[in-house]
């Protein structure tokens, strides 16, 4: 009877370990690919000089950390589900902003000199953002389910953020005379990013203690929980 039973815990263990190696196999091509990079440095791309090599290598570059995002992204939906609003909100936009932070930095350190890189990048985030991906959720959510729900309170909350946030960062440089061309000046730097850090702080207070309400699911919405089929860990494994 020990024998089955330990030879059944077995089995369990060998399935759980296998689905888990499959649904963390981003992860080991993420770890992969980048240890190739680090041993290979440039000479990997510099050295190639043929189109289709060259374009392999971009399109496996390109899988390797579209399908890392996705799964980072996976993983702060499961905590987010796991945590519940507004916590779970928090979480997510956390962890885009991680990936973009680091994905900036790394065109910044290894691109040409280019004051403007950053805020050009941070423009097309919110142009594809704003206008791309939230018109299409708008569509497909509505093709879906014909009627969605929403807190209007919360939209308008992250809305008025973002504009602010948006027109000081990325507009107002091309307007100030203080230096040639749209840039601004050490103090004037100093003051946006007092202010982004004033305004974003502002907002979290908003969101996660007096008016936390707003960021909570409108009545009549699907719990998250409902559209996940994949199985859902402890808090450690996903953080």
């Amino acid at each position: 009877m020990s024998k089955a039973v330990k030879s059944k815990t077995d089995a369990r263990t060998r399935r759980g370990l296998g689905s888990i190696i499959r649904s963390e196999f981003s992860l080991i091509i993420g770890l992969l690919t980048a240890g190739i990079f680090l041993w290979a440095g440039s000479g990997l791309v510099e050295n190639i000089e043929h189109p289709g090599a060259m374009g392999v290598v971009f399109l496996w570059l390109f899988i390797a950390v579209l399908w890392s995002a996705i799964s980072v992204v996976r993983h702060a939906d499961y905590l987010a589900i796991k945590c519940g609003e507004p916590y779970g909100t928090l979480i997510l936009t956390l962890s885009a902003i991680t990936i973009e932070v680091m994905m900036i930095s790394a065109a910044m350190l290894h691109g040409k000199n280019n004051p403007t890189l950053a805020r050009d990048m941070m423009f097309a985030v919110i142009m594809i953002a704003l206008n791309g991906l939230i018109g299409l959720s708008l569509v497909l959510g509505g093709l879906r389910h014909r009627e969605q729900h929403y807190n209007l309170q919360g939209v308008n909350s992250y809305l008025n953020t973002i504009m602010a946030l948006g027109v000081l960062g990325m507009v107002l440089p091309n307007f100030t005379t203080s230096m040639s061309g749209p840039r601004l000046s050490t103090m004037q730097e100093v003051f946006l990013a007092i202010t982004s850090i004033g305004l974003y702080a502002i907002f979290l207070l908003i969101q996660t203690t007096r008016h936390s309400e707003y960021f909570m699911e409108s009545k009549g919405a699907t719990h998250a929980s409902e559209h996940h089929a994949g199985p859902m860990h402890s808090t450690v494994y996903h953080a």
